[in-house]
């Protein structure tokens, strides 16, 4: 049994047209934000009860969401303006996010704890 895709075939597409990597980089964590749906359609049905403040393993997803969001596309649409090949374009991709996500793993908890401090500080400001 294998894939219903190949591989093979989206590098080729990715290397003739590196504007599908440029719109994967804008438009991805808005397909996650679809996945949202059920889950707010299971929370009107009573079925889903969501925890009132995130924990570190969301927190880390989030983190990493975002700033792969906004380096992401920048760098992508970057290079493809500069003319870097689609497959070279494709690897910084992927070694970026994973760099990200390291380094969000590796500090997890200190992100946390700052951006808590953070939001402190804006609640006694207002």
């Amino acid at each position: 049994m294998e894939l219903p895709f190949n591989f093979i075939d989206i590098l080729r597409n990715i290397v003739a047209e590196p504007g599908i990597l440029v719109a994967f980089a804008a438009f991805h964590p808005f397909a996650l934000l679809l996945l949202t749906i059920p889950l707010w359609i299971f929370k009107k049905m009573g079925i889903y009860k969501p925890a009132q403040e995130l924990g570190i393993f969301g927190f880390s997803v989030a983190v990493i969401m975002m700033v792969g969001w906004l380096m992401g596309f920048v760098s992508q649409i970057l290079l493809m303006f500069m003319g870097v090949a689609g497959l070279k374009m494709l690897m910084i991709y992927l070694s970026m996010y994973l760099c990200i996500t390291a380094f969000v793993i590796v500090n997890a908890t200190g992100l946390k704890k700052t951006f808590e401090r953070d939001q402190l500080k804006k609640k006694s400001v207002t």
